[in-house]
């Protein structure tokens, strides 16, 4: 008998709807990731990693090389207003010379992905961190598919809801750091390395 209340107890976590609850954690960081974008643009701080700067004026760059400009087209009015990120756009621009970075590696492939989401959707920084949140929660779902397959519902489940209420994974997910597209390609390694073993033993 108390092992029946004992599944009782537990048994909705063998029925979670983890569509649902991926659909809620997304709305939820988005909502505080929008709070956030609204905080760092009105005080000029972004108190949880001082580095986005950085990463949204090279982003920029990015953008503007993408639309064809070229280093004698930047003009003063293509800079950023503040100081520190005027500095930041020119010290890139005479590395680079109006050109994109040649030098294939982390730093310069999340640049281009900034520069793309900001060509595609405009300058703003929300568009990176939905980008970060994104790929945050499909990280934590490909390792969620790998649990589930390899230690059963349970475990898979109570992986999710621990990975998707982190408070340090929903605080550092709506930064622009990027980090999470790290953490995302060695997820992908897991799942595909996992998902194929587990395909082949079929």
């Amino acid at each position: 008998m108390r092992a029946d209340i004992s599944l009782n107890r537990f048994g909705w976590l063998y029925r979670l709807d983890y569509k649902k609850l991926i659909v809620i954690v997304f709305l939820l960081r988005l909502i505080l990731a929008s709070a956030y974008d609204i905080f760092v643009t009105v005080t000029d701080k972004d108190i949880l990693l001082p580095d986005s700067k950085a990463y949204s004026v090279r982003g920029r760059y990015a953008e503007l090389v993408l639309q064809r400009y070229d280093g004698a087209s930047f003009t003063t009015d293509l800079l950023p207003v503040d100081r520190v990120g005027k500095e930041i756009f020119i010290d890139i621009l005479q590395q680079e010379k109006g050109n994109l970075p040649s030098r294939i590696n982390e730093p310069n492939s999340f640049l281009y992905i900034i520069g793309f989401l900001y060509f595609i959707f405009g300058y703003s920084t929300i568009w990176v961190r939905v980008f970060n949140i994104s790929i945050s929660i499909l990280s934590v779902y490909l390792l969620f598919k790998v649990a589930k397959s390899y230690f059963g519902d349970l475990a898979g489940n109570l992986f999710l809801i621990i990975a998707l209420f982190l408070p340090t994974q929903i605080g550092y997910s709506i930064t622009l750091s990027r980090d999470f597209l790290r953490v995302f390609v060695v997820s992908l390694m897991i799942w595909i390395i996992y998902g194929g073993y587990a395909w082949i033993r079929k």
